[in-house]
């Protein structure tokens, strides 16, 4: 008897694993129907975004303004959204900062405008007095829809896209700040920008930085 509960016991565990592999799966699939389901027009967009957020593995709250507010790996996001409307707005706040004194933050607008040009995601700054820093935040305006597409395939490559935009300012501020020296006074480094772009009728590539 004891050798058959323990035989139970074993295959009991082994199979466990297949029956929860099943059971997230059969649940995704749920998800994934209701998502593509007509009736989702009769669903607030706040509760399809909310929806869409936890179906990705993310975990949403809303704040006192009623924005849906969720990390994303590791980043802070939250969403705007408006109760007649499938548009909502993604903001990445505070991604990233630098002192007021760097000396190379007189050319940090013009990489801005760079980026912004060729992205979907739009990028500002804001001056914090108090802390001497420029903060930067990223927000993207973009339609919400389950008749456009899978919205978790969607929505995760909106957002990986923000992690992009940081990186190309990130690596083009990191050589701005490389560029000046003691020794070079006389010379100032120039960001080809938005002059470049219309006489070209391309997009100039951020790193095209000439001392």
């Amino acid at each position: 008897m004891a050798d058959l509960t323990i035989l139970i016991a074993v295959i009991a565990l082994s199979v466990w694993p297949i029956v929860c592999f099943f059971y997230f799966r059969r649940k995704h699939k749920e998800i994934a129907d209701r998502l593509a389901e007509r009736d989702l027009d009769d669903i607030s967009t706040q509760d399809l975004v909310v929806t869409v957020l936890q179906a990705i593995g993310c975990q949403p709250q809303l704040n006192e303004e009623k924005h849906i507010c969720f990390k994303y790996q590791g980043d802070d996001f939250y969403i705007a959204t408006q109760e007649d409307s499938r548009f909502i707005v993604i903001w990445n706040p505070w991604w990233g900062t630098s002192e007021l004194t760097n000396k190379a933050l007189p050319y940090l607008k013009e990489i801005v405008n760079l980026v912004n040009v060729d992205s979907i995601v739009t990028t500002v700054y804001t001056t914090d007095e108090e802390q001497k820093n420029l903060g930067f935040h990223s927000k993207c305006h973009i339609l919400f829809t389950p008749k456009e597409a899978p919205l978790d395939e969607y929505l995760k490559a909106v957002l990986d896209q923000f992690f992009a935009t940081h990186d190309v300012i990130k690596d083009n501020f990191k050589q701005l700040n490389a560029a000046p020296t003691e020794t070079e006074k006389e010379k100032r480094v120039r960001v080809k920008g938005f002059a470049s772009y219309k006489d070209s009728g391309s997009t100039v590539p951020l790193d095209n930085v000439e001392a």
